[in-house]
């Protein structure tokens, strides 16, 4: 086995060895031939303070945090959660794993939104157009969540990385046996690397300036010094624009605000840094193609606040009307590390304006096509 990024966050090659031995061990049959949503139970923890050092005020610039959940539980297809969507004022929540599984539940909550407990959570394979689940596909590494209005109705849109794509699915789940359709994409997203593809996908809200477009947003550029590429797909907007790069970070999910502005997690982990977590503020009006967005930092945090691997961000309103941020981790499936939900509100809902900045030209992410023999 590789060390990967998701081998390092595990503790190194040694835990990497002994994960991939364990995935190696057989389900048994059952288990296997399961299809549609299984119950699974899971335990919740609360977290109270976003700091552990239990600081007063749990403000941090813009955000005030509500409070959290450990999540936990001994099924073998629990964790690994990349995508989330909040429903129903948050009472309801959808995730996927990056093993290509739901997960969904109802949340007790207080009526501005604290997580209390999941419960009844159910899980099921993610099936593809041809009904078969997405496992050993180049599919099945599932990464974000969104929703958005379709002439067939509302319909949930899935981002994978391996080659890059996008899949929608039918809104409500009913029975977790519904089968994908696929969107056509740019041809370019199918050069990025294969595990810093498509971390991210957010469908514009009604009466914003990109309405029903997708926005599509690449984990890392070429590299890691290079900005950040993303896509909008649809609309009289439609194109590429840039996430300018600040620090070591990576790009892990997106949500559109209700004034129409995009959020972005960030994620950063390396032996020297450690491990941190970023959200950004873009400007909604800018998003177009050849623009280099920079944004307005909301919130960093490092170890020293309840945080793991943050790839999971979700936006909703509560029944205040206030917005409300959704944040989950993906715990890569290791006992090192947690699966935790995170809510906090955003106290000031003022959009975020910066002039258009055209963006440097990069080096293309499709290598030229090779020059046919004469």
């Amino acid at each position: 086995m590789k060390l990967t990024r998701r081998n390092l966050l595990t503790g190194g090659a040694a835990v990497a060895a002994t994960t991939a031995v364990a995935a190696s061990l057989p389900f048994s049959e059952s288990e296997a031939q399961q299809s549609g949503f299984q119950p699974m139970s899971v335990r919740s923890k609360q977290i109270d303070h976003f700091k552990f050092s239990s600081a007063q005020s749990e403000q941090y610039g813009p955000l005030l945090f509500l409070g959290g959940l450990e999540l936990s539980s001994s099924s073998r297809q629990f964790g690994g959660y990349s995508g989330l969507l909040t429903l129903n004022s948050g009472t309801n929540i959808i995730a996927v794993s990056d093993r290509g599984r739901w997960l969904r539940g109802k949340l007790s909550q207080s009526s501005r939104g604290k997580p209390l407990k999941l419960l009844e959570t159910e899980t099921a394979p993610l099936l593809g157009s041809n009904g078969k689940t997405l496992k050993r596909t180049s599919k099945a590494d599932t990464e974000a969540l969104s929703i958005g209005d379709t002439t067939s109705g509302p319909r949930i849109f899935v981002s994978h990385e391996g080659k890059g794509g996008i899949m929608t699915y039918p809104l409500p789940l009913a029975t977790g046996e519904e089968r994908a359709k696929h969107l056509l994409i740019p041809k370019e997203i199918r050069g990025l690397a294969t595990n810093k593809s498509l971390e991210s996908v957010a469908v514009a809200p009604p009466g914003s300036p990109l309405s029903g477009a997708i926005i599509t947003i690449a984990e890392r550029g070429q590299s890691l010094d290079h900005n950040r590429p993303a896509w909008i797909i649809g609309g009289p907007k439609a194109g590429k624009f840039w996430i300018k790069r600040q620090g070591n970070f990576d790009i892990t999910d997106a949500a559109f605000l209700p004034n129409g502005d995009l959020l972005i997690l960030e994620r950063l982990f390396n032996l020297a840094e450690g491990l941190g977590m970023r959200i950004r503020q873009l400007d909604g009006t800018n998003l177009r193609p050849d623009h280099l967005h920079t944004g307005k930092t909301l919130l960093t945090a490092d170890f020293s606040y309840q945080i793991d691997n943050m790839e999971a961000l979700s936006v909703h309103q509560n029944a205040f009307g206030e917005t409300v941020l959704s944040l989950m981790s993906d715990n890569n499936q290791s006992f090192l590390q947690r699966t935790v939900l995170l809510r906090f509100v955003l106290t000031d809902n003022d959009p975020f304006r910066e002039p258009f900045v055209r963006a440097p030209k990069e080096v293309k992410l499709v290598p030229a096509p090779k020059a046919k023999p004469k």
